[in-house]
């Protein structure tokens, strides 16, 4: 029993030792945490200062706009009446001089046309003379007068059918009116019926332009003449110069807001490069500085209307400073007085 009961002692003191030696190692825990967040708090971490100077030199202010390629000459080319082609002078992608015949249409049918209509006006012309016989020298009553009036209506339009189907027959040959290529043609084969919607599409590609849509919040900054570099999605390592010539007084709007469109010329440019429609875009300049001296625009404060920057006043120590500031771009900002070019200031992290 004696045996036992010792045992039993030894298992209840093993029990207990470990239960005490977690809470040893708790409080442990809870005072080198403590202990740290004191030797924090006695001895914070200073945080090490990145100055920079200003930089003195050229200083351009742009405005991005996106847009894409038109053309200025265009011409939807068709027959005014419908007919079978008989003759094609240029295909989808040729060069074609003004006053050329792309396409001529069977003119006997619109002859034909002509010859009915000649002669339902010859009908009309003969029935309408008799109605006039019938009727002179006697008042007509209401009825019999709405009768004469509509004979009257119906020689008119036989006389309009008849000058419908000479111009026609004038129009049975499209000619180019003027040096481009033939962008879209509705067939590539004689022998086809063309109706008179079916159009032929020439472009004058010496007339290209980029077309930039420019926020109305931002349109007053453009101006005819502002150099701009054009970059097109389908050449994304090239840029194109060119410049503004022209602002459109009339806005357009869009999903999200209301813009002007801007014309930017291309047609001194490679144009075996462009197509109508390619999209891109255009940074326009609108302001140049030479010589001046700029700060990055994020190392600015405002406070209470005036414009502040930190500049250096010691080791890993800076004091706000007061600036007057000029031209800003989209990353710099110029600097009218308040700094030199010795002077050291906070570059935000």
């Amino acid at each position: 029993m004696v045996v036992q009961r010792d045992y039993s002692m030894k298992i209840r003191i093993k029990t207990n030792f470990k239960k005490r030696w977690k809470w040893l190692l708790l409080l442990l825990i809870v005072a080198a945490g403590l202990g740290y967040w004191v030797y924090g708090r006695a001895n914070p971490k200073v945080e090490q200062l990145d100055f920079v100077k200003p930089e003195r030199g050229e200083l351009i202010k742009t405005l991005q706009a996106s847009g894409f390629i038109k053309a200025k000459r265009n011409a939807s080319i068709r027959f005014a009446a419908g007919g079978k082609v008989v003759y094609l002078g240029a295909k989808e992608g040729d060069w074609v001089k003004k006053g050329k015949t792309i396409a001529t249409i069977d003119a006997r049918a619109l002859q034909k046309a002509l010859e009915k209509s000649l002669n339902l006006y010859s009908k009309e012309r003969i029935d309408w003379d008799q109605v006039l016989d019938n009727t002179k020298d006697r008042a007509l009553p209401v009825t019999e007068d709405r009768t004469k009036q509509k004979d009257q209506f119906d020689l008119t339009n036989t006389v309009i059918d008849v000058q419908l189907n000479d111009i026609a027959i004038t129009n049975n040959a499209l000619v180019a009116p003027f040096d481009g290529v033939l962008v879209s043609s509705p067939t590539t084969v004689t022998g086809i019926n063309l109706s008179a919607t079916d159009a032929f599409e020439l472009v004058d590609p010496t007339s290209l332009y980029f077309e930039a849509q420019v926020d109305e919040l931002d349109v007053s900054q453009i101006q005819n003449g502002q150099g701009a570099s054009i970059e097109l999605d389908a050449y994304p390592d090239e840029h194109f110069d060119s410049s503004v010539q022209y602002v459109s007084y009339k806005s357009a709007q869009t999903s999200t807001s209301t813009v002007y469109l801007v014309q930017l010329p291309m047609a001194q440019l490679n144009l075996n490069k462009f197509r109508l429609g390619m999209n891109g875009d255009a940074l326009i300049t609108l302001q140049t500085k030479q010589n001046v001296l700029s700060v990055p625009l994020d190392a600015i404060t405002v406070k209470d209307g005036k414009t502040y920057v930190s500049v250096k006043s010691g080791e890993n120590q800076a004091e706000d400073k007061e600036i007057t500031t000029g031209l800003e771009t989209d990353e710099r900002i110029e600097v009218l007085s308040g700094l030199d070019d010795n002077d050291e200031i906070v570059l935000p992290k």
